[in-house]
């Protein structure tokens, strides 16, 4: 009980405390209020209990409370200036702005001299949008207080919000009067000139600030931008040319230069200065790698620029050789130039001096894969999986690589792994289950793969790439080739010209004893990159010996067995026995 009474104490203690602890020179309006007169000793207490109540509860946050108990105050005591003012505050923090405004300016109203409630009345006008009533309140607090420089420039801002730039202007004046120069009030002077299309006092205005101080960089390049503005094309030059002279390992003036040539149409001029900006250490590796990434949109479109990137790429090498993004962004311009192997080598270094950025690994393992080099793959993959081990497609790459290094059994378990990580990109869980359909044929498990294979294409019903392989497999096997009829005609169909997707399609006619349209296709596919295929070269010499041509079956076979692999397990038994072997 004793514990309780003192806790109640202590809060009430810490209230006062509080409450009357703002002030200085301006008059407090958190102190508890004073009722009107003609009230009771009783109504005075409880108006009193009931403001501290409000009070506390806004200190716990309990806004809700707060703003029904400071209503409570009004109404008991309906010119209570301080609950006003604090239930306009509760309702701010609510941002609850109209109901805001209306107790604000009835606290105001009530108290004019007092400058809290002006400075909240101000501040709840400009929440809603009315920023002339607000610059009146604030001309009335400088005549109260004419050396604060606070108002001004409150002043100021809300004859900006309120479109009324001349009156901002003469704000700023009388700040400058009473307090001197400022930087930062000539240059708002500045840009409100610039928003009265006036270059001309604009200029003027940072002309005083470089008489002030004759070596500040950034005023002179202000000031070049004016005249650029103000199409004086010579001064803003002249200007340029200084702040190189006060300062000429600032980067950044080199980077105006090469913006100034490039906009007056000399070209070349404008990439020497690009070019003195990238060598120098001191502008940020940040700033570069944006300027190098409107490069990389604009390459394709303009190959002229393809020189300038790859000169560029090398001075951000030179200027930051620790850093692995200068390598990672000279390895996306190699990849945009199908330089893979050079490519790689940057990621890799990328990845060394220890890269942890998810699309450098990404490029890493996609550029394995171009150079189907899976050894590498398998490996990159590995170490991708124990720094990114929610991404899908590092277990995608994963999957291929031991499918690719004859892992089949491995691959099927790290690609239903992955599978299960894809949310809402139905592409990639189709390419996930026709790679383990691929796996599962491997393993000879025709029933799993099929399953897989079906569901790839319900998931993408026109990757031709998934109807051809699903296609080839059931013509190996014998079996559903109508299905795989249909399957391979759709694919050519989607990608006319394809080789691979011709021969599949020439093999199926072949499993289906049609031997002549079966020549047809595998004749399409020759023409189109076959004749460098072992497959493709073994699937026409067994059609030719279909056919009755023995002897030119037998040349085929014998050029399917010096292109390298690909070619089946018989096709040494059909050159030794010159016949077909199943």
């Amino acid at each position: 009980m004793h514990a309780s009474i003192f806790r109640s104490s202590f809060t009430l203690l810490m209230l006062f405390a509080v409450l009357s602890g703002c002030g200085g020179t301006r008059k407090s309006t958190t102190s508890a209020p004073a009722p009107k007169d003609g009230m009771t000793d009783v109504q005075r207490a409880d108006v009193t209990y009931t403001f501290l109540n409000a009070s506390k509860e806004k200190i716990l946050g309990n806004w809700n409370t707060a703003a029904e108990l400071y209503a409570d105050v009004i109404r008991k005591d309906p010119q209570n200036a301080a609950a006003m003012y604090e239930l306009s505050n509760v309702y701010v923090e609510q941002k609850k702005f109209t109901d805001a405004l209306f107790f604000s300016k009835s606290a105001y109203k009530l108290d004019l001299q007092n400058d809290w409630y002006a400075q909240h009345y101000a501040y709840v006008l400009q929440r809603n949008g009315r920023f002339k009533e607000s610059a009146e309140v604030y001309v009335q607090l400088i005549k109260r207080h004419p050396n604060e420089e606070m108002y001004y420039l409150e002043l100021a801002d809300a004859y900006v919000y309120a479109g009324e730039f001349e009156e901002a202007i003469k704000a700023y004046d009388q700040l400058e009067a009473n307090f001197g120069i400022t930087e930062e009030f000539v240059i708002n002077k500045c840009r409100i000139y610039q928003q009265l299309k006036k270059p001309e006092k604009a200029i003027q205005e940072l002309q005083k600030l470089i008489t002030a101080d004759p070596r500040n960089v950034e005023v002179y390049g202000m000031l070049a931008e004016l005249y650029q503005v103000k199409g004086d094309t010579a001064k803003a030059l002249e200007t340029f040319l200084q702040i190189e002279k006060i300062d000429p390992e600032n980067p950044f003036v080199h980077l105006s230069l090469a913006d100034f040539y490039r906009t007056a149409g000399n070209k070349e001029k404008s990439f020497e200065e690009l070019k003195l900006a990238f060598q120098n250490q001191q502008l940020e590796i940040e700033t570069k790698i944006s300027i190098l990434g409107s490069y990389y949109s604009l390459v394709e479109q303009y190959p002229e620029l393809k020189d300038q990137s790859v000169m560029l790429c090398e001075l951000l090498v030179v200027a930051h050789p620790s850093d692995p993004r200068s390598y990672a962004v000279r390895g996306d311009f190699l990849v945009q130039e199908k330089k893979y192997e050079a490519a790689r080598v940057d990621y890799r270094k990328a990845r060394d001096l220890g890269s942890k950025d998810y699309s450098v690994f990404s490029q890493l393992l996609f550029l394995d894969s171009q150079l189907q080099d899976w050894q590498s793959m398998l490996t990159d993959s590995e170490e991708a999986l124990s720094l990114f081990p929610d991404q899908p497609f590092v277990y995608f790459f994963n999957g291929i690589a031991k499918q690719q290094n004859k892992k089949y059994a491995e691959a099927i378990a790290v690609l239903n792994t992955g599978l299960n990580l894809v949310v809402d990109n139905p592409e990639l869980e189709s390419s996930f289950n026709s790679s383990m359909g691929e796996a599962y044929h491997e393993l000879n498990e025709h029933a799993k793969s099929d399953q897989r294979f079906e569901r790839a294409l319900e998931l993408d019903p026109n990757d031709a790439t998934v109807m051809n392989n699903y296609a080839y497999f059931l013509s190996l096997r014998g079996e559903r080739l109508d299905r795989a009829e249909a399957l391979s005609k759709k694919s050519n169909e989607l990608e006319p010209d394809n080789t691979s997707y011709e021969d599949t399609y020439g093999w199926i006619m072949f499993m289906m004893g049609n031997f002549k349209d079966a020549k047809t296709w595998i004749e399409k596919s020759l023409l189109h990159g076959g004749e460098n295929s072992a497959a493709v070269l073994e699937h026409y010499g067994d059609v030719l010996y279909k056919l009755g041509d023995t002897q030119q079956a037998l040349d085929y076979w014998q050029r399917a067995k010096s292109a390298g692999d690909g070619a089946s397990d018989q096709l040494d038994q059909k050159i030794l026995q010159k016949k077909f072997v199943e």
